[in-house]
């Protein structure tokens, strides 16, 4: 048996509640007896001199759960393993503020049909929050458990859009801001895929109760994702991608200065980060009482086992355990071990941090001008046409077309005339709207879903090819080799604007490169290399991938490695002023003329 001090403020609620409303509550308390659960013991809890009845009085468990329910940080990480008790201690977290006048809170599961009634998230919630003080339950759409007395709710949301679709961008920051909140938590967090939903979310953060705004995020590691970056930065992962154990539980301080995880600022005091940062409030702001100091936000992330949940541990006689040892090794490092980088069994190989070297990639020696182009749709007010202009396999310009088709084959000589781009090297989708192309131009035209092309080496043999299912698996298969070796690289900013989505609209192009990496996830077809066409990604991410396959068209060059004829040096109109030919000199010499 072991005591515990919980330090509870002296308003601090009791972390438990008793169905049976004559029963008489104990006094605010010190400390807490316990006996452990274990895999053939129910284990005990006391509080005074009430023992808490099994699935009916509920407290925190030690270590995570209860760290979490007491830390005042305004972003909690929740990493810890699988089975660890994670959500529940979120759920428990949320009874903080009922009492408070005006207290609300908001449970996100990204899809929609993990917060509906009948889901295990539900099951656990109406223990939790729809046991306690006479709440009222309601099971519609979004479940809702509200405390009328006081004005309380805590409702199950979903964040089910595509950020990347403009719509439904708009459409989710109009649905998030109907849902502030001084309490969220979100599971599985890394559903969430743009730090810039989170961010939008965590603008939300607030109410009139009083309560200590808090956001909490659970979800096991996950290697290309926003919240692996934002630890990284903030110093929690170490250089071999494992948890750093001395920094869980560590309290440090940020102010999100940029749109990405790389650009937040990280202290261990509120007043580093204000210099740092070099925050500045108004007039206004500083009459009100604030300081720059406010605008700074806490952190603390925290990590538990498996083992350490004790009650699931002796209701499942163990196997909650067992089962992180079933996972195999790959799943077991980031489910158990806190590992959060690459793993060899990703299908995806090619990662954000590739994307960022292009900038930084060393360009080649070749000195031939290329243009590439993916010619989509036809509508000019959604489909963006990129230009790619290539010197080897170094990207140094790109253009976008989007107006009236009939346009697009002057629009196209124009670019190559003033690149002076040979014919020849200019490749193009030819599937779909593309295709009346080749009756206009003496171009490369690639159609997407033919048979892959006979490779050749650089003596004219014919190259053993790998088994790809069509020409554009083919053809991504030597962009991603491309990329992965540090083949490609570009002379533009990637920060850069480029068109995206409705006319007028904007976004990064690094941003638009991160979000198309999912064009290099594979799989098997008919025993072939397979990468996920152009349709299947537009229907899961309601975009299509416009800058990666225009890229890829690219290769179609690669695949003959026999010599290339190289373009002539270029010589300039003034090269020659100031020199004459001399005929009177015996042979012809030229002369400078002084």
């Amino acid at each position: 048996m072991q005591k515990m001090a919980l330090n509870l403020q002296a308003n601090a609620p009791l972390m438990f509640r008793i169905i049976n409303k004559d029963a008489k509550l104990p006094p605010l308390y010190e400390h807490v007896e316990r006996k452990k659960a274990t895999v053939r013991d129910k284990g005990w809890d006391k509080v005074g001199d009430f023992i808490l009845r099994d699935k009916i009085d509920l407290i925190p468990q030690e270590g995570l759960q209860e760290n979490l329910c007491r830390c005042e940080s305004n972003l909690i990480f929740v990493v810890g393993e699988a089975t660890s008790g994670k959500t529940y201690g979120m759920m428990l977290k949320g009874l903080n503020g009922i009492g408070k006048i005006g207290y609300t809170g908001r449970l996100i599961n990204v899809r929609k049909l993990d917060s509906a009634k009948g889901t295990s998230m539900f099951r656990d919630a109406s223990e939790v929050w729809g046991n306690f003080s006479n709440c009222d339950v309601t099971t519609g759409e979004l479940p809702t458990f509200a405390w009328k007395k006081w004005n309380n709710a805590i409702q199950m949301i979903h964040a089910n859009f595509n950020p990347e679709n403009p719509k439904e961008w708009d459409d989710f920051q109009e649905y998030i801001k109907k849902q502030q909140s001084s309490y969220i938590c979100i599971d599985e967090a890394t559903a969430i895929e743009q730090f810039r939903m989170f961010a939008y979310i965590f603008s939300r953060n607030r109410d009139s109760s009083g309560m200590i705004p808090s956001m909490v995020l659970a979800f096991n590691f996950k290697h290309e994702h926003w919240t692996t970056r934002f630890l990284v930065t903030a110093g929690y992962i170490g250089p071999d991608w494992y948890l750093i154990p001395s920094m869980v539980g560590k309290t440090r301080y940020f102010y999100i200065q940029g749109n990405d995880p790389e650009k937040v600022v990280w202290g261990d005091t509120r007043e580093e980060v204000v210099n740092a940062a070099n925050i500045r409030i108004n007039d206004e702001d500083r009459a009100a009482g604030l300081t720059e100091a406010d605008m700074v936000k806490s952190f603390t992330l925290f990590t538990g086992h498996a083992s350490g949940n004790r009650k699931l541990v002796e209701a499942t006689g163990g196997q909650s355990v067992a089962n992180l040892h079933a996972v195999g090794e790959d799943q077991r490092r980031v489910l158990a071990e806190g590992y959060a980088g690459p793993l060899d069994s990703d299908d995806i190989l090619v990662t954000q941090q590739m994307m960022r070297d292009l900038e930084t990639n060393p360009q080649d020696n070749d000195e031939m001008l290329y243009a590439t182009m993916d010619v989509s749709g036809g509508n000019p007010d959604s489909d963006d046409n990129p230009m790619i202009i290539w010197k080897g396999h170094t990207i140094i310009d790109i253009r976008f077309f989007r107006g009236d088709p009939k346009e697009l084959v002057e629009w196209i000589d124009n670019i190559l005339t003033q690149y002076g781009i040979r014919p020849e090297n200019f490749a193009f989708d030819a599937t779909g709207l593309g295709n009346y192309l080749k009756a206009y131009t003496k171009g490369y035209p690639i159609t997407a879903n033919k048979t892959p092309i006979q490779e050749y080496d650089e003596n004219g043999n014919q190259v053993l090819m790998e088994q790809y299912f069509n020409v554009r698996s083919q053809l991504m298969g030597k962009l991603e080799v491309a990329i992965r070796t540090g083949k490609i690289s570009t002379t533009l900013d990637l920060n850069m604007r480029i068109p995206y989505g409705k006319k007028g609209e904007t976004r990064k192009l690094i941003e638009v490169l991160y979000n198309e990496l999912n064009t290099f996830r594979t799989q098997q077809k008919n025993k072939r290399i397979y990468y996920r066409s152009k349709d299947e990604y537009r229907a899961k991410f309601h975009a299509s991938p416009n800058i990666i396959d225009t890229m890829y068209l690219r290769m179609v060059w690669d695949l003959d490695a026999r010599p290339k004829k190289q373009p002539s040096p270029e010589i300039e109109e003034d090269a020659y002023d100031g020199l004459y030919y001399d005929f009177g000199a015996g042979r012809g010499t030229f002369v400078l003329d002084n």
